[in-house]
């Protein structure tokens, strides 16, 4: 599946014993890239996406400041790397499924049905708690939320406009997307195989072209903006770019020989977010390229403080982080520091922090039992 970008060692010239040498360093590289990706891991992809998770909790708790803390809070509200998200989906998708001879949607989308919906179930039989009782207690306030909100949300259906708010537990919108974006990506697969993974690039660059004029010269808001208004939209070019960087990631990895450019991708996207730079450069070029630089780093043997096995766990607990921030905070923030106790300034600055501890230590705990629920991959026995 994934093509070579040097000839091959049989192609070099032989020995008088017909054996082969001329195997050039390129060609070792591309067959130690080749050998990495047999793993259907790699690391620091999913590493950096638990730091993405935590910058996005670090956005939707900083509103809470806002009173006291207006710049703090203004710096922050442009952080989100959920186009990061899709195109970490997306890479990791093709880059365990490229290799399989065949591949039904079935066991794809039940994998991902078992690893996320259970605990975005969960959240929002939270949130339904909540509108009950809301409707018989006045000192709980009221909410933004309506029981409209519901069906959508449950059949994962509100990143496709069926919902004019953000409601209940809003950052699931991207699951709504990320489950579309899944039944299609068998299609993808075939596309790539049938017409070259040249037609879904040249595909992925005009629906770019697309949303950029749409934005540039009309009045539509820019696509990295989109979330229960069809949502879906967003997540197209960055799942799309995603599932590129995996098949073209041997003749990525290596021309890079170090992680410092994804040091700095990482670090001008957060800088760009919250700067205000132009946002086809912060939320989808530098997400994208970040999700290269660190996928081809790593494919091509380079160290990082990221790859140690310590941290390799952290990856699994991105998306629980994604979904449980926000309800953690509805309880601990909203209603016990703010509305309750009535905190601010610094104290409450000190509350944020300890509710951010306790939602990743429940992200911890959820990704151990969404894993456990998760069935283990069938193992051929050898013949006797």
């Amino acid at each position: 599946m994934f093509a070579r970008p040097f000839r091959r060692a049989d192609e070099g010239d032989r020995r008088m014993d017909g054996t082969v040498y001329g195997a050039n360093v390129a060609e070792r590289s591309v067959a130690a890239t080749e050998r990495a990706a047999a793993t259907k891991r790699l690391v620091t992809v999913s590493v950096v996406q638990f730091f993405a998770s935590v910058c996005i909790l670090a956005r939707h708790y900083s509103f809470f400041l806002e009173k006291d803390f207006p710049a703090v809070t203004a710096a922050l509200s442009g952080i989100t790397f959920t186009d990061y998200f899709f195109c970490c989906s997306g890479f990791f998708m093709h880059y365990v499924n490229a290799r399989k001879p065949d591949m039904t949607v079935g066991p794809l989308v039940k994998k991902r049905f078992i690893k996320l919906y259970p605990l975005h179930l969960a959240t929002t039989l939270f949130y339904v708690a909540i509108l009950i009782a809301s409707a018989h207690l006045s000192s709980l306030g009221g909410t933004r939320s309506g029981w409209e909100c519901v069906l959508p949300t449950i059949t994962l259906t509100h990143a496709f406009g069926t919902v004019d708010q953000q409601c209940l537990n809003y950052p699931s919108w991207f699951l709504s997307a990320l489950f579309a974006l899944t039944l299609a990506y068998p299609a993808i697969r075939w596309t790539i195989n049938k017409f070259g993974a040249a037609s879904v690039l040249t595909l992925t660059v005009l629906i770019v072209v697309a949303y950029e004029a749409a934005y540039r010269f009309g009045d539509a808001p820019h696509w990295s903006s989109l979330t229960y208004n069809f949502g879906i939209l967003r997540g197209i070019p960055t799942f799309l770019a995603g599932i590129l960087i995996a098949e073209y990631l041997p003749r990525i990895a290596p021309h890079i020989k170090s992680f410092t450019l994804g040091y700095a991708a990482f670090g001008a996207a957060l800088i760009g977010m919250m700067t205000g730079l132009d946002p086809l450069i912060c939320y989808g070029i530098l997400p994208v390229a970040l999700v290269a630089l660190l996928a081809g780093a790593e494919a091509n043997g380079a160290r990082s403080v990221l790859r140690n096995r310590r941290l390799a766990a952290v990856g699994g607990w991105s998306f629980p982080l994604y979904l449980l921030h926000v309800p953690i905070a509805a309880v601990l923030l909203n209603f016990a520091a703010v509305r309750f106790l009535h905190l601010h300034g610094w104290v409450l600055v000190g509350a944020a922090l300890a509710t951010a501890a306790v939602a990743i230590i429940a992200s911890w705990i959820a990704s151990h039992v969404l894993d456990s629920w998760t069935p283990a991959p069938a193992t051929r026995r050898k013949p006797a």
